[in-house]
């Protein structure tokens, strides 16, 4: 395309970003002359190629400014990848000096502040792909509202089968001691021998995220649905569609669960001693199904709000300004403000794993507050619609997934990091955490949290747009799938105790059949009307 002033505005702060960049290069390579005794050759190794990548970069910003596409390309994608490589070399381990970790991270803020600049609509309107529209100085249109709809149900479907895959993969995670003799609830009922460090990396990575993220999901249709229903019917409706299966999964599902985990202890194999060690307990675990009396607790708490709201304004519809929830940055910081007020205080007076239970009510003390934020947000994102605010066709959301993405995956490279480098030899000393790494534990889950939140939601609504058979018949089978998987993937791993396979194997099989079976099984019980009203 022909270069226009406008192009060039919108690259100056880009090229400028990039002139400092290669100016910190120079200043790592001034540091390393100057004390050549003591840099190893990964040091030198490493400076040689951000020296030449930072050339290139700065290259494809000059031919940016003659409206090269390929320019435009090449440098955005250096600049994402190229902010996790930063990230990477600041927090991980390695044989890179402290003086140079600081040197990486101002960088890695660089080249973050490169990713966002070149991802921004206004800036990518100038170089749009060959088939695309003609640039007309707007935004290219992007799907309609019932696009976007049908990509937050698969967003849903695709959280289930992490679910899924989290619990799958569990019993052979490193973290967990070896299978315990006795009777008890724990995180994975079942303790294979056979570990893999890499399913650590997945639990912890899903753990971060994704049960906020089924909340936010959740909320987000719940505002629609009361100004089509009203408060009452609302309640009604979302008795018996979550109420009801709780029952079912606490009180029939769970204790056929957990019967394996009691199997292995040797004990007597009788039912009726089992029923014994089961209500010895002094609870009723609920497993995973805790989530659906916790949303049924949020959803009768907006249904309060909402018929309050209708008595005390003349308009019940939703807010017209939408301030800070126009814009995706601001609107992302204050939700990580507001995290970390919520979930800091809980987690330094609970402790990150404690779990509150009533019979079979339970919840992850620190989290309450937490979840009920990313319930709210849903909620207000639902009231102002799925068209509007930071979803808008001019927030740009979608359109800028990448630096979303790459925001997520530095997000979770800086915890593992922590996770890695500072907690876990404290934690192997079997001494309490300091408060100063507790703190940072915890900020480092908000930030996780938030941006691979809408790191994901940004990734469907940029390219799950176009139905899919598979994937409709998936969303529509996925809470069904939720409620039912538990056992299912219990049993299977209790099968592969004596089997000889390692454990990518096991995990692998455990998996898929945790989804083939929930899934057939819920298709089978949707054609009985009962229960096709439930599920």
């Amino acid at each position: 395309m022909t270069p226009s002033p406008a192009l060039h505005a919108q690259l100056r702060p880009v090229i400028g970003a990039q002139w400092i960049n290669l100016g910190l290069c120079v200043a790592l390579l001034s540091v390393a002359f100057a004390l050549p005794h003591g840099v190893s050759p990964a040091v030198w190794i490493r400076s040689t190629i951000i020296v030449v990548v930072s050339l290139f970069m700065l290259l494809c910003g000059m031919q940016m400014r003659q409206g090269r596409r390929w320019a435009y390309v090449r440098a955005k994608w250096i600049a994402i990848l190229g902010t996790l490589g930063f990230v990477g070399v600041a927090a991980l381990p390695g044989p890179f000096p402290a003086w140079m970790r600081i040197e990486q991270g101002a960088q890695a803020l660089v080249f973050l502040a490169l990713a966002w600049m070149l991802t921004r609509p206004a800036l990518a309107s100038f170089f749009p792909p060959v088939k695309a529209w003609i640039h007309t100085g707007k935004a290219n249109p992007l799907p309609a509202a019932s696009a976007r709809e049908a990509s937050f149900d698969y967003l849903r479907a695709f959280i289930v089968l992490l679910v899924l895959l989290h619990h799958s993969v569990l019993a052979y995670a490193v973290l967990w001691p070896a299978q315990p003799r006795t009777f008890g609830i724990l995180p994975a009922p079942i303790v294979d021998p056979q570990r893999w460090a890499g399913f650590d990396v997945l639990a912890a990575f899903n753990d971060t995220f994704f049960m906020a993220l089924m909340f936010l999901l959740s909320g987000l249709f719940v505002w629609p649905s009361l100004e089509r229903k009203g408060g009452a019917r609302f309640l009604r409706d979302r008795t018996l569609r979550l109420g009801v299966p709780f029952a079912v999964a606490a009180g029939l599902l769970m204790p056929l669960a957990y019967y394996p985990s009691y199997a292995v202890t040797g004990a007597d194999p009788g039912f009726l001693a089992y029923a014994r060690a089961w209500l010895s307990l002094g609870f009723w675990p609920s497993g995973p199904a805790w989530f659906i009396w916790l949303l049924l607790v949020f959803d009768a708490v907006a249904a309060g709000i909402y018929v309050l709201r209708r008595r005390w304004t003349a308009n019940a519809q939703a807010p017209c300004h939408l301030g800070v929830y126009g814009r995706p940055t601001a609107f992302v910081a204050v939700l990580l403000v507001v995290s970390a007020v919520v979930y800091v205080p809980m987690e330094l007076a609970f402790g990150a794993e404690r779990w509150l239970t009533l019979g079979p009510f339970s919840f992850q003390a620190s989290r309450l507050l937490l979840y009920a934020t990313y319930f709210l947000v849903g909620l207000q994102m639902g009231a102002f619609g799925l068209d509007s605010g930071i979803l808008a066709r001019s927030a740009g959301l979608a359109r800028r997934w990448p630096i979303w993405l790459s925001a997520g995956l530095a997000a979770y490279a800086l915890r593992l990091a922590v996770i890695v480098t500072l907690v876990l030899p404290v934690a192997a000393t079997h001494r309490p955490l300091p408060l100063t790494l507790r703190l940072l534990s915890d900020l480092t889950l908000v930030l996780c949290c938030s941006t691979i939140s809408f790191a994901f939601i940004a990734l469907f609504c940029r390219f799950a747009i176009a139905p899919q058979p598979v994937f409709d018949r998936l969303s529509t089978s996925s809470y069904g799938m939720y409620l039912i998987h538990y056992p299912v993937v219990v049993w299977l791993q209790f099968a592969l105790l004596a089997v000889a396979l390692g454990p990518i194997a096991k995990g692998a099989i455990v998996f898929v059949g945790a989804v083939v079976l929930s899934w057939g099984l819920v298709v089978a019980l949707r054609r009985v009307p009962v229960i096709a009203r439930v599920l």
